[in-house]
């Protein structure tokens, strides 16, 4: 009997330290991510303004060259090449004027207006549009898993400006027909998990460690401000962007919101 107690005793001792270790090795995984998640929300408020205070001063002598040369087609007399000139002139303000306005955004993102959404219904809205992207409409399967009934308080905007950067980094990510899935359920803590998956050409390490970098991108076009924005959208909701990805199978990032139990 002794020797049974002892057994049992040995038993149970060893799986409460498998559990242990288990939860020990959770926990540690779970402070490194909040320990990097702290040290970019520091760099991106400090990048944040200096971006604000590099905006303010281009916005305003930008402002003048667009002006100065409207005017110049208005008072000039018509010549072609003249008026191709000023036209490029006029394209690539409206470039730079959307890239100051992004840089603002970034820097200082408006409170926004939030309000009682019906997750399902919003996320449906915002994937109709996408869908109706004629620059990848054709490339990849979008597919939705919406949980019914998950309320959430956000401002309807920046939701919709999470998800279209999140669903335009996985459609760039495919490089021929894929599949892009994003599903909404509820999860632990009385949280709704977000998720959006692709099948695309994944991330590398060193990609994943700079995807927040303000200005970075691995595309021959943008800006690199997107998932940077993303992130201090979601900061306002207490809520961080989690990325799990591997190169050649695929990227999936999530975020999580608070349920809301009102229903209206």
């Amino acid at each position: 009997n002794k020797l049974l107690v002892t057994g049992t005793a040995c038993f149970a001792v060893a799986i409460l330290s498998g559990l242990l270790t288990e939860q020990n090795r959770k926990s540690q995984d779970e402070l490194r991510v909040m320990e990097g998640h702290v040290k970019r929300v520091e760099k991106m408020a400090y990048m944040g303004e200096m971006a604000a205070g590099l905006a303010h001063e281009v916005r305003n002598p930008l402002a003048s060259l667009v002006g100065s040369i409207q005017l110049l087609k208005e008072d000039l007399h018509y010549d072609p090449d003249h008026m191709r000139l000023m036209d490029i002139i006029l394209r690539e303000t409206d470039r730079l004027g959307t890239l100051v306005n992004d840089f603002l955004f970034f820097a200082r993102p408006p409170a926004g207006k939030p309000e009682m959404l019906d997750l399902k219904e919003a996320i449906d809205e915002i994937v109709s549009l996408f869908k109706r992207d004629t620059n990848h409409v054709r490339r990849f399967v979008l597919e939705t898993d919406l949980q019914d009934g998950l309320r959430v308080v956000m401002d309807h905007t920046h939701l919709s400006q999470v998800l279209w950067n999140l669903l335009l980094n996985a459609a760039e990510a495919i490089q021929e027909d894929g599949r892009i899935e994003i599903s909404a359920m509820a999860s632990r803590n009385n949280d709704v998990r977000i998720q959006v998956k692709d099948n695309g050409c994944g991330m590398s390490q060193e990609t994943v460690s700079a995807v927040f970098d303000p200005f970075f991108t691995t595309k021959p076009e943008g800006t690199g401000l997107g998932l940077s924005i993303v992130h201090r959208i979601l900061e306002a909701y207490d809520s961080r962007l989690d990325v799990h990805t591997q190169e050649g199978a695929g990227t999936t990032l999530s975020f999580a919101l608070k349920r809301s139990n009102r229903t209206a």
